[in-house]
């Protein structure tokens, strides 16, 4: 039956015990991850007197903490995002310094070499225009392989983060599926109660996990928490933790890739999409790998176009240009798990239908499959694969050799190595070919109005390019060469022939010569110079649309705007992730002035179950006093 001290003792048991979790609360209002908690009281059941339902007292039904799980998600979320974006700005910050246009960059370089080589068209005899446009050449090539490293360098500095940073998820998995451990012991101890604090620790953990991968997590019945990452791999399973390790990828043994350590190199660096991992493999995929293909288009489509405008004209010593830049072009490298033993050589047969893309060639149900890195995507081909009919794609030329096996794989790059590997091959001035490989020449005595371009090299290798060619004129309408054959002419017609072109204008007289002959001499002459510097604004790539010039300042754009649009993105996430903070905060926080409130009112409630106690025992006092007096 219920008295007025069981019903106040169980007050001040319940007050007793919402003080000290009051306290508590108090205590760790600056405590990462602390949820305020709170006493919850039930009233005891009453007992029927005959005249009315009278209460038993109170317990303390449980302790529960304030936890907003829709409000934790969104915050996690915005962890991983943010994450993802700081670690990616701190390479886009990088390479918009290094790609600018300030300064001594590619963009000072390729101008200073051009230029230089204008220098050289206004005065194709100077010795000191000649000796400046060489050391334009050197300090484009070091500037181009300075990139290239400085592009290697990065790369080195996103495998250490990777590496430091899948040690860290370890620990974070690894402290989860203990606390997973400890909680589901603790359901048999406290009789279903919730252990608060470990609780706590927990969720604390999935949300400093969440700042290096995006995570979900599902709980099971026993209040064990699984936590899931990438396209969904466990990486805590009840009390066990999955550990990650950092995998060397199979066609680079400089990149790492990440997986299970038990999982036999088998590897899911695709799957991440968020966090600094997710942000640190996205820095690699969207920003290094596209910049060295196209650092290296533009390698390739300025040194080869300048090689073979080189090639076209006359040096100092009257012999026809050498290569000015020698550089790597494509390259096809087999994944170390091939099991066969075919090979892969790749040229590029058409610079203009070059891209910037990375392919991968795979052997599968009999026949070879090429698809871009970059998306997957099937790439169309012709050919066979073979010397004599090459698989062609993209500008690409493919020669395969040997016996694949199903399944076997090739990465092919046709530009990441050009910018790296760019030299200059000559080395004395003497080798520049300023001067035009042919002149021509009308007869003084010819009695039409008719004129001769100066004539252009379509093919430096041809061997009767040199030969002496004679151009007679039998009418006004039709002309022989070398007195064979009758050609019909029309004015401003190309005439090609031997190697060489040239135009026809004017109206002829019968009997005009005009002849195409080997430059000799012509070391005043400056048009194979004028060529040398219009490189810059020649058509190259896209099938002609592309200039080097047009490739360099997409290149330099795309990095500047990728570094601005990254930073606006950071901006607006830290304040996704601030109000994200804010709401966890407010509805699970320590509030010291609400709670210095609810100690007030334990206060003066345990004061009064006191006051009611003392009550009770004094008329339990004045009860024995009348029985023992009567």
């Amino acid at each position: 039956m219920p008295d007025i001290f069981d019903i106040s003792v169980s007050a001040l048991q319940a007050f007793q015990r919402a003080i000290t979790v009051t306290g508590n609360n108090v205590a760790n209002a600056n405590t990462p991850g602390y949820n305020r908690q709170r006493v919850e009281l039930n009233s005891r059941a009453p007992q029927y007197y005959g005249n009315g339902w009278v209460g038993a007292g109170v317990d303390v039904s449980t302790v529960r903490r304030s936890f907003d799980q829709a409000g934790v998600n969104q915050l996690n979320a915005s962890q991983s995002a943010l994450g993802q974006l700081d670690a990616f700005k701190v390479y886009t910050d990088q390479l918009d310094n290094l790609f600018s246009t300030k300064g001594a960059g590619i963009t000072a370089a390729v101008r200073g070499f051009f230029n230089a080589a204008s220098d050289v068209a206004n005065d194709p005899t100077s010795a000191a225009a000649r000796q400046a446009f060489l050391g334009q050449a050197q300090t484009l090539a070091s500037t181009l392989q300075n990139t290239s490293q400085q592009l290697d360098a990065i790369n080195g500095d996103i495998n250490q983060r990777l590496s430091a940073d899948v040690a860290q998820v370890n620990s974070y998995s690894q402290a989860i599926a203990q606390l997973n451990d400890k909680i589901t012991n603790s359901a048999g101890i406290s009789q279903g109660q919730q252990p608060n604090d470990l609780l706590d620790q927990r969720d604390q953990l999935i949300t400093q996990l969440s700042r290096y991968v995006s995570v979900s997590t599902t709980t099971d019945s026993n209040g064990a928490m699984n936590v899931f990452i990438g396209s969904g791999q466990a990486l805590v399973l009840q009390g066990h933790a999955n550990a990650l390790t950092t995998v060397t990828n199979n066609f680079d043994p400089g990149r790492l890739e990440i997986g299970f350590a038990n999982a036999a190199g088998n590897t899911f660096s695709d799957s991440f999409s968020g966090g600094e991992i997710g942000g640190l493999l996205a820095a690699r995929t969207q920003l290094t790998d596209p910049l060295r293909n196209q650092l290296g288009q533009l390698t390739i489509s300025l040194a080869q176009t300048v090689n073979q405008q080189q090639g076209l004209g006359l040096d100092q010593s009257g012999a026809l240009g050498k290569n000015l830049f020698n550089f790597s072009g494509a390259q096809s490298i087999a994944s170390t798990r091939n099991t066969g033993t075919a090979s892969v050589a790749v040229g590029i047969a058409n610079l203009g239908a070059l891209s910037a893309d990375s392919y991968q060639l795979t052997y599968t149900g009999g026949a070879y499959l090429l698809t871009r890195v970059a998306d997957g995507s099937t790439v169309s081909t012709t050919g066979a694969g073979t010397a004599a009919s090459p698989l062609s794609a993209d500008g690409l030329s493919i020669v395969i050799s040997g016996t694949p096996a199903n399944g076997d794989r090739f990465r092919i790059e046709p530009t990441a190595a050009a910018a790296g590997s760019i030299s200059v091959a000559i080395g004395n001035t003497t080798q520049i070919a300023a001067a035009g490989a042919v002149r021509t020449a009308a007869a003084s005595a010819n009695a039409g109005s008719g004129t001769i371009s100066a004539g252009t090299v379509l093919d430096p290798t041809d061997p009767n390019l040199f030969a002496t060619t004679t151009l007679t004129f039998t009418s006004a309408t039709t002309y022989s060469v070398n007195g064979a054959g009758s050609f019909t002419y029309t004015p401003g017609a190309n005439i090609a022939l031997n190697g060489w072109q040239v135009q026809l204008s004017g109206t002829p007289a019968s009997g005009d010569t005009f002849t195409v002959q080997r430059n000799s001499g012509g070391t005043g002459d400056n048009r194979n110079a004028l060529a040398l510097a219009n490189v810059l604004n020649q058509g190259v790539l896209s099938n002609g649309a592309v200039s080097v010039s047009g490739a360099l300042n997409s290149l330099v754009t795309g990095v500047g705007t990728t570094a601005q649009q990254t930073n606006f993105a950071q901006a607006a996430q830290t304040a996704v992730n601030t109000q994200a903070q804010q709401t966890v905060q407010s509805k699970s926080g320590v509030n010291l002035d609400e709670e210095a409130a609810a100690l007030l009112q334990w206060q003066q409630a345990y004061q009064a179950a006191a006051q009611a106690l003392k009550v009770g025992s004094s008329l339990f006092q004045t009860l024995l006093s009348a029985v023992q007096n009567g």
